[in-house]
């Protein structure tokens, strides 16, 4: 009976998906992901604002230099996950619910296995580590590693969180997603101020409530796996042989690549502003923390586009992925053009919110609004990418995800800051942004064409 009810809560699922009028079914969609991600943006911003309020230069930078590793983590968390979760979409869009089954556990088994893989091979180069990561001799290495080192602990529970969440929210479960997530966040965040300011435990305060939020955030996923028709995580039902394998990898690359590039440049970024002194890497920090509040609702809303890219690409339902691409391409320059509104006249407030230091808080308002003059047209950069990969494109994915912080920024911040000094600095990733919106609008409208009409004129 169980099963039974389980089985027909999926198919209705899926029916929706495929035939419900696409823009409330967009929204639908969309709602439980944007607030997951402006909660994750909030969460991401705690240890930054409850770490600032100390008053010490060196400690907000050190949370900068460390979330360039957490950065790398969630790459991978996020690479099984969306590479087993594309996988599971299109499996319920053929309504081949055993394959979607054996694809959850072995994305589940692949994360527990490389999250102790690393978490044991890293703990012995903790100090290694911190420099490569940017920080240097003296309390900002001493702030640095004492949050590595309870930050690598945590590493098998983010990669299962990161896997878990995505598997739901490509199988159209995004309220499920978004309890998990904000349930392990919430616990981060009234936890933050309790352990670094009431028990004067600074960064490692940070770190242990990050841990206590993974831990709680992955119970939660994993229990919601096994309601509402959701694909339950079995791992005797894991498969890790070669196919399973390269279907993860792939179909997770354009994820992975992207964030990973995006921590190496933010490597890049941290020693660039090194040379500037601790108050430009606290600046880009904090600069980098509110900016990103335009982009998670961006990236919120692309996420409800996803489920609904995905399962009708199974189904060959191509024209309403094209409807869907628009209208939610039309939602989200909305979003950004009302960000910009806000960013700009506000940017050194939100900026003195964080910082009680004059230098760094004019020089975050000034990366803010740098951000500012290319933010409103790179909604179309975001959701490129993601409806090349939710269509199995996962080359032209790759290259779009990537180009942004890799073919682009990277170059830029070895060069700019050089040549233009702190200017250069400022002005690094809105010219890496500006470069990648231009080749996303050339593969976008060639794989449009290529991948969408044609074959719905041969159908």
């Amino acid at each position: 009976m169980i099963m039974r009810d389980d089985e027909t809560k999926r198919e209705e699922r899926i029916r929706r998906l495929t035939s419900e009028p696409v823009y409330p079914l967009l929204v639908r969609m969309a709602i439980p992901s944007m607030v997951g991600m402006i909660v994750s943006t909030v969460y991401s911003m705690t240890d930054t604002f409850f770490v600032g309020k100390l008053d010490n230069v060196a400690l907000t930078a050190s949370v900068g230099i460390v979330f360039s590793f957490v950065s790398v983590i969630q790459a991978i968390g996020f690479w099984f996950g969306y590479g087993s979760g594309n996988y599971i979409s299109r499996c319920l869009g053929k309504k081949d619910i055993k394959s979607a089954e054996k694809m959850a556990a072995t994305g589940v088994l692949i994360a527990i296995l490389t999250g102790v893989l690393i978490m044991i091979a890293g703990l012995p180069f903790i100090g290694q580590l911190a420099r490569f990561l940017g920080a240097e001799e003296g309390e900002l290495f001493d702030a640095t590693v004492r949050y590595l080192t309870i930050t690598i602990l945590m590493v098998p529970f983010m990669l299962v969180s990161n896997v878990l969440y995505n598997q739901l929210r490509l199988a159209g479960s995004g309220k499920e997603s978004m309890i998990g997530l904000l349930i392990g966040m919430v616990l981060n965040m009234v936890l933050d101020p309790i352990l670094i300011l009431g028990m004067h435990m600074d960064v490692a305060g940070a770190a242990l409530a990050s841990m206590a939020g993974q831990i709680s955030g992955v119970i939660v996923l994993f229990i919601a796996t096994k309601q509402n028709g959701n694909i339950s995580i079995d791992l005797r039902k894991a498969i890790p042989d070669g196919r399973h394998i390269k279907e993860i990898l792939t179909g997770g690359a354009p994820n992975f690549c992207r964030q990973g590039i995006s921590s190496i440049s933010s490597v890049l970024l941290n020693h660039a502003a090194a040379a500037f002194g601790s108050y430009a890497i606290a600046a880009l920090t904090i600069a980098l923390r509110i900016s990103y509040i335009a982009y998670a609702l961006v990236i919120g809303f692309g996420q409800g586009f996803q489920p609904v890219c995905a399962i009708n690409y199974g189904a060959g339902k191509h024209d309403r992925i094209k409807k869907a691409f628009k209208l939610a391409l039309l939602t989200v320059t909305v979003f950004l053009v009302l960000s910009v509104v806000i960013l700009w006249p506000f940017a050194d407030m939100l900026s003195g919110g964080f910082s009680q230091e004059t230098e760094v808080i004019s020089l975050a308002t000034r990366f803010i609004r740098a951000q500012c003059v290319i933010l409103p047209f790179m909604g179309y950069y975001v959701l490129c990418g993601m409806f090349l990969q939710n269509i199995g494109r996962f080359g032209e994915a790759t290259l779009v995800t990537v180009s942004e912080n890799g073919l682009f920024l990277i170059p830029s911040v070895l060069i700019l800051p050089r040549i233009l000094g702190m200017d250069g600095l400022v002005w690094c990733r809105p010219a890496a942004s500006l470069a990648a919106l231009g080749l996303s609008i050339v593969i976008g409208i060639r794989a449009w064409h290529r991948y969408l009409d044609v074959r719905v004129k041969s159908s």
